[in-house]
C-alpha cells in the first residue's frame, strides 16, 4: 500500500512538472550558428535604456490596442506599480463590462553586458521552445513565443518584453487558441521605439 501511494504522488508530480513545462523542447542534438534572425537593418536604438521614462505607458496607445482584439471595448493603463523595472502593465476590456478584462504588459530590462554571443543566446532561446518563432524588423532581433504570448525584442544595451492577453470570444470565455501574435508586434510598432 505505501508504495502504491509513493507511486501514485510520484505520478502526480510528474504529470505536473510535464504540462508546466509542456511548451519546452530539448536543445540537445539541434544544429547551431543559424543567425538569420539577426536584423541586418538595425542601425541604433531609438532610445537609450536611460533615456525611458519608468512609466511606459505613454508609448502605448489604447486605439493601436483594440484593434487586435474583436470584442473589446476599451483599455485601462497602469505604469504606476513599477518598483525596478520600466514597465506600464494594461488590461484590455471587454463586452464594456469592466468585470470582463484581461492583463498583459511591457516591460523594458537593461542588459548590463553587452557582447556578440546575445546571438547564440537568442538562438537557444528560440531553439527551447515549440511555439517561439522569429520576428522581422524589430529591434536587433525578435522572438515570439505563442504559448506565452510573448514578445521579446533585442535592443543595444536592453531587452523589451510585451506580454499580450488573449482575446475573449464571449463572457467569461477566453479564447486560448487564437494567435495574438499581430497584436503584439502592432503594440510594438506603436510605441515608436524600434
Amino acid at each position: 500500500m505505501k508504495i502504491l501511494k509513493i507511486s501514485f504522488w510520484a505520478l502526480v508530480a510528474a504529470l505536473m512538472l510535464l504540462s508546466c513545462m509542456g511548451d519546452q523542447k530539448t536543445v540537445v542534438g539541434q544544429e547551431y550558428g543559424d543567425t538569420d534572425f539577426v536584423n541586418e537593418d538595425f542601425t541604433a536604438n531609438k532610445m537609450n535604456f536611460e533615456d525611458l521614462p519608468k512609466d511606459l505607458c505613454e508609448f502605448l496607445n489604447e486605439q493601436d490596442i483594440l484593434k487586435g482584439y474583436d470584442n473589446a471595448t476599451s483599455v485601462t493603463f497602469d505604469g504606476k506599480n513599477s518598483f525596478m523595472n520600466k514597465n506600464c502593465q494594461f488590461a484590455v476590456i471587454y463586452f464594456n463590462d469592466k468585470s470582463q478584462f484581461i492583463k498583459g504588459s511591457i516591460f523594458i530590462t537593461e542588459t548590463t553586458v553587452e557582447s556578440e554571443n546575445w546571438i547564440e543566446t537568442w538562438e537557444f532561446k528560440k531553439k527551447r521552445f515549440n511555439s517561439a518563432e522569429y520576428v522581422d524588423n524589430l529591434g536587433m532581433a525578435a522572438i515570439w513565443n505563442g504559448k506565452q504570448r510573448k514578445l521579446e525584442i533585442k535592443m543595444k544595451g536592453y531587452i523589451v518584453a510585451i506580454t499580450v492577453p488573449p482575446k475573449m470570444i464571449a463572457k467569461s470565455e477566453v479564447d486560448n487558441e487564437s494567435s495574438v501574435k499581430d497584436a503584439a508586434v502592432a503594440i510594438a510598432e506603436s510605441t515608436n521605439l524600434f
